[in-house]
């Protein structure tokens, strides 16, 4: 064999020889209608079989295409990710593979099915309908939903070209008809805005919304933009705009179904219903689980099989798969009778579903291959069907090759003749791996499939391939024997239990930091103006001058009913106000000295917090400390085995504390991230490090709980390693703490976890480096003052997961060490949010639902006295749940027990108060249920939806009110902004910050939360940054910005910009942008999102600029009467005989007043003329000013 054979050659060569898959291509190509392949069971053999076949079926022009593989219970997403790696190893790499889910909700439950769910069978369907599919990967269920036919599907499936022509009335109605919301700023997939000529929409199917650019009808350009700048990225040729659901409805058939409703159900049991409906009708908005309403006035009368007449079907166990199906249709009919009692207007299954009956039918016809672990013919077809040929293609367990004794390396080296691969999950890893095995002269290679040209090379001498090493994500391996083929997991070699992410491509997004940019800005929202104080922000507001000239302002109501007007260029002043607690501030009175008295208090406070600071900081770095060694390639090992990539924020966070380590100083520093951000990984590999030189460590956690969590996590994640951990808490038993104390004073226990127990006087340790401590500020102050002690000694690394606002961390830069970690992990799904009235049935089934899954439910209850009535009805509704309880009145072992059983999976729902900790990941618990909602305030609700989503499945978090005319006022408001909430709006934003100002309150302590609620967030971290840095010795002179009155129309026109909210970000900015570059920025944005900026605000722009020229010559005011120009400057002794020469050289007849004034007289031929004149003049001043104190020449082209 030539040693230029490569191992896709190799391969490809084997499955064309293969005798099974030649009797599968010969079977179909005779016409054979029911092949039964045996012996496929791992996961990873069927994944493979697909790829294979797609390969050997591909290039035959009689092939049924796509390849459709059903299954009742295969991860449908993982085996995609498995389908698309053995795909790019034979040869495809852009396979056009799709996922078609059954409904998370069946059509009895008065529920709407998750939108990400609906998202992604529309685009699978569509996929489908325009014959695009390679593989699709079909939930069974989904075999016996009816859906509506390929043209309806089709109709809401556009493809766009630029040079196309399509009328954007036209294109807007179809986005709203396909589900799309409109919203501006575009940002999150399903939304879209339309401005004047510029549509901007983001596709599911597109991996960046496209910003659509007309010319009438005429499509002039498509250009992807960055969700979060806003700005374009690339220009592109065509673009693809999938609808987000299959269904679609107009007002008018809700209309419809209102008055079929009204005549077909007239019963009173069904008047909830019918009213739902009715309200719809009058409002717009849908009810929930209005997609099966649409066979009131829309029969579906199409099925999977009509969307692929050719498609070749893989019944994954046939057998197992038709009593499935059978059961599953009982089990609707029994939850439509079901509902039917209970009131609701159902309609009979038979317009959602097929019977396995008739979908042997459909069937019947069709070539067909079904797979079988054991070799049994099917059930699956009619009696007249033809018996079906078996043809075995055994797939073994790689553990058939590898003896239970064998050590890795030794598992990797290859055997003669053999084909072997190891799958890594991440690109360290194979790396890792490759060096290791390198190392011991194992021959090894890693593939890359972008390549055409794979690495691998037989070895003659040896009649070996070299291993080959693939990064993705595989289940389990398997060993072909037929094909001399042996693929390991990385579970096979390490033993670790990888989970599968979600298949969906990672979009990395870090949250933006917080700024007072008005985006969320509503009249009745309350503001801070930095010389007034706080008042309530009313509205943007045109006044007209008497001489006629019209501006924008925004209007503010102070105490006694106050006004004040802020012309849009001093935004700058004015900040939305948040404070630390949530609770509306009291307005402070316009003109008043209260304000100045609030600030200057402020400032004496933060005045000590910083000093304080600086001198613990200044402190500790004349304590000496270990000073730890550089990395070992152990450490390297040991990383390279965490599963997933580093997000940035991670790898920076680890590169900061590793920095720290090495220091002969001890560290101190404060690690911020939200539940499952990933600190605990960064922290294990600081304790490793640690370990590795010789040191202990001790891992603090406030309870027993979160002990737990961390000693298992801890424990999985060192198994390779000769290192031992142990835990020390209540729940240890007597000769167990004794062992572990003996241990930690002896050296033979490495990593110690535990509660405060670990401060107690009788633990003594062997040779103590790093402490760990989870949630500090939940700890005792006795606890606390021990904690302060350690920190003298040894390293230390603080976790908490309370979030800490951008803006206060870098306030803080340099006095506390900080690392944050922003990033949310890749692919975490929304949480689907319902705001349902409270019903029994409803609660049944959403907890069956959960459960049916595997999962576990959260039911929040907040009133102890009746919680017990809740557990109650429960276990009526759901008999053979295992239920637990969990409240603040109970024992604290008892309240930890219970906790600790939910952990590990022991219950299946927890009805308890809100006492549950935030730092609790459980990814099992996927359904939270919150029992009257309307009680809570949204930063609560954010939080406790929060303890759900925490994996790749589907999650969903039902907000349970009472009927709403039971309401009181204040009760509906709440409810209002609860919708704002659940639909991802504004709310949610502003949720997520007030959790992050609560943490703020934690860090700087209950004395500085006063001071934030008393000047707002924004203005008390410029006042802390301005004070720490005087403290330093840094001189800073206050920045002077000028009065500017030049009679002009200044203003953004609604025609331009219509929302107000984007209006006032945009002046916001305007206002605030301080330098040319973020002027010119500012100017490609709006030509970009809006189209070229009209003469107003192009006249704001040169606003800008001249601004700024006149803060850097501070310039106090700037005055304009007819063609005479009047400035004043704050230090007039500061304009320098060198820049008046230089200015009179120009203008001859200018006068240098002796109060400080510079008068003299601009002549143009209109406005923006004598803007240009005015900026040019201020910039000739600038540059002479640069000159003369020897730094260099700065003067700018003059434009006269």
């Amino acid at each position: 064999m030539s040693s230029d054979l490569m191992v896709r050659d190799e391969l490809l060569r084997r499955l064309h020889a293969d005798p099974a898959l030649r009797a599968v291509r010969e079977g179909l190509a005779r016409g054979e209608r029911v092949l039964t392949i045996s012996g496929v069971h791992a996961s990873g053999a069927k994944a493979f079989l697909l790829a294979a076949l797609h390969s050997l079926l591909r290039p035959r022009e009689e092939t049924v295409h796509p390849l459709v593989f059903v299954s009742a219970d295969e991860d449908l997403e993982a085996l995609g990710e498995e389908v698309r790696l053995f795909a790019s190893l034979i040869g495809d790499t852009s396979l056009r593979l799709v996922l078609l889910p059954a409904f998370d909700v069946s059509p009895f439950d008065g529920l709407s099915p998750h939108p990400a769910l609906l998202q992604q069978r529309a685009h699978a369907l569509t996929t489908l309908a325009r014959g695009e599919a390679e593989i699709a990967l079909v939930d069974a269920k989904a075999l016996l939903l009816r859906t509506p036919a390929p043209a309806d599907l089709l109709r809401l499936d556009l493809r766009l070209g630029r040079g196309e022509e399509i009328a954007p009335e036209a294109l807007v109605s179809t986005l709203r008809t396909a589900g799309y919301v409109r919203e501006d700023p575009v940002r999150e997939p399903g939304q879209f805005s339309w401005r004047g000529g510029i549509l901007d929409v983001y596709s599911p199917s597109e991996p960046a919304p496209v910003r659509i650019e007309f010319f009438g009808d005429e499509i002039a350009s498509l250009r992807a933009f960055d969700p979060e700048s806003q700005r374009s990225t690339a220009t592109l040729d065509r673009t693809r705009l999938v609808p987000l659901r299959e269904f679609v409805v107009s007002q008018e058939e809700v209309k419809r179904w209102s008055e079929h409703l009204e005549r077909e159900w007239p019963d009173p049991q069904f008047a909830h219903d019918r009213k739902r409906v009715r309200i719809a009708a009058q409002t717009g908005d849908l009810p929930h689980g209005w997609e099966f309403l649409t066979p009131l006035t829309r029969p579906l009368t199409s099925t999977l099989c009509d969307l692929l007449p050719t498609g070749l079907f893989l019944m994954d166990d046939a057998a197992r798969l038709f009593a499935y199906l059978e059961e599953f249709r009982q089990a609707m009919e029994t939850r439509h009778e079901q509902a039917r009692e209970n009131g609701r207007i159902v309609l009979p299954p038979d317009h959602y579903f097929l019977t396995p009956t008739e979908l042997m039918a459909r069937m019947a016809e069709r070539p067909r291959l079904e797979l079988h672990p054991l070799g049994r013919p099917s059930e699956f077809l009619s009696e007249e069907a033809p018996s079906s040929r078996e043809i075995a293609w055994r797939a073994l367990s790689p553990k058939s090759v590898l003896s239970p004794t064998t050590e890795w390396p030794a598992i990797l080296t290859p055997r003669p003749g053999a084909l072997t691969f190891l799958v890594a999950h991440s690109k360290p890893l194979a790396e890792h791996f490759l060096k290791l095995l390198a190392e011991r002269e194992v021959p090894v290679d890693l593939f890359s499939p972008s390549t055409s040209d794979p690495p691998s090379a037989f070895r003659e001498d040896a009649h070996r391939w070299p291993l080959t090493i693939l990064i993705g994500r595989l289940r389990h391996g398997f060993h072909l024997p037929s094909l001399g083929l042996l693929v390991l997991s990385q579970q096979d070699v390490l033993g670790d239990e990888p989970e599968m992410p979600a298949a969906a491509p990672s979009r990395e997004r870090t949250r933006a930091a917080f700024l007072s940019d008005f985006k969320d800005l509503k009249p009745g929202d309350y503001v801070v103006h930095v010389d007034h104080g706080i008042g309530r922000f009313e509205g943007l507001v045109q006044l007209t001058a008497p001489d006629g000239i019209a501006q924008d302002f925004l209007l503010i109501r102070y105490a006694d009913e106050a006004r004040l007007y802020v012309p849009v260029d001093r935004l700058d002043l004015v900040q939305k106000y948040i404070g630390a607690d949530g609770h509306p501030p009291r307005l402070d009175r316009l003109g008043g000295t209260s304000w100045l008295r609030t600030k200057a208090r402020a400032v004496r406070a933060m005045r000590d917090l910083a000093e304080e600071l600086l001198k613990l900081h200044a402190e500790r770095k004349l304590i000496p400390g270990h000073a730890f060694s550089p990395d070992t390639p152990w450490q390297a090992e040991f990383e390279a085995g965490f599963e997933y990539e580093l997000t940035p924020d991670q790898a920076r966070a680890l590169e900061e504390i590793k920095r720290d380590m090495e220091r002969p100083v001890p560290m101190d520093r404060l690690l911020c991230g939200d539940v499952g951000f990933g600190k605990t990984e960064v922290a294990m590999r600081a304790a490793f490090k640690a370990v590795m030189d010789g040191k202990q460590v001790a891992v603090l956690a406030p309870t027993t709980v979160l002990v737990e969590q961390h000693y298992r996590t801890f424990t999985r994640r060192f198994a390779p390693f000769p290192i031992t951990i142990a835990q020390l808490s209540r729940f240890c038993s007597r000769a167990e703490i004794a062992r572990t104390l003996r241990g930690l004073e002896e050296g033979t226990v490495d990593i110690v976890i535990g509660t405060h127990r670990l401060l107690s006087r009788d633990v003594r340790f062997h040779d103590l480096g790093l402490v760990i401590i989870d949630e500090e500020q939940r700890f005792g102050v006795w606890h606390k003052e021990r904690l302060k002690q350690l920190r003298h000694r040894v390293d230390v690394l603080t976790l908490t997961a309370t979030p800490i606002p951008r803006t206060l961390y870098m306030a803080l830069t340099g006095l506390r060490d900080l690392s944050v970690i922003q990033t949310p992990p890749p692919d975490r799904l929304a949480v689907q949010t319902l705001i349902v009235p409270f019903s029994p049935a409803l609660i049944r089934r959403a907890i069956e639902r959960e459960l049916e899954r595997g999962g576990q439910v959260f039911f929040v209850h907040n009133e102890i006295e009746t919680i017990h009535e809740i557990v109650h009805l429960i276990r009526q509704l759901v008999p053979h749940a295992r239920i637990g309880i969990a409240h603040s009145r109970l024992p604290e072992r008892e309240l930890e027990r219970a906790v600790l059983r939910f952990v590990r999976q022991e219950l299946d729902v927890l009805v308890t108060t809100t006492i549950i900790e935030n730092g609790l990941d459980i990814p099992n618990a996927n359904t939270i249920l919150i029992n009257h909602a309307e009680r809570f305030g949204l930063a609560d609700l954010y939080q406790l939806r929060g303890r759900v989503g925490r994996s790749h499945r589907l999650a969903y978090a039902y907000l349970l009110t009472p009927p709403e005319s039971t309401l009181s006022t204040i009760a509906r408001q709440r409810l209002a902004a609860l919708k704002e909430f659940s639909d991802l709006g504004a709310g949610f934003r502003l949720a997520a910050l007030d959790l992050e100002l609560r943490g703020a309150g934690n860090l700087l302590g209950p004395e500085q939360s006063g001071h934030i609620n008393a000047l707002g967030f924004e203005l008390y971290c410029q006042l802390l940054e301005r004070t720490i840095r005087e403290l330093r010795g840094e001189t800073i002179e206050e920045e002077i910005v000028p009065q500017i009155t030049l009679r002009l129309s200044l203003r953004i026109p609604e025609a331009y910009v219509p929302e107000m909210s984007q209006r006032l970000h945009i002046y916001k900015r305007l206002a605030s942008a301080r330098t040319e570059q973020k002027l010119a920025e500012l100017r490609e944005e709006l030509k970009d999102r809006y189209g070229p900026p009209p003469p107003e605000v192009e006249r704001l722009l040169l606003l800008g600029s001249i601004r700024n020229a006149a803060i850097s010559l501070r310039v106090r005011a700037i005055e304009r009467e007819l063609s005479h120009i009047t400035i004043r400057f704050a230090d007039p002794d500061r304009v320098t005989p060198r820049q008046r020469r230089a200015f009179l050289a120009v203008h001859p007849s200018a006068e240098f007043t002796s109060d400080g004034a510079l008068r003299y007289t601009i002549a143009a031929q209109n406005e923006h003329e004598l803007l240009l004149r005015l900026r040019d003049d201020l910039l000739l001043l600038h540059a002479e000013a640069y000159n003369s104190s020897g730094t260099g020449d700065m003067r700018r082209g003059r434009t006269r």
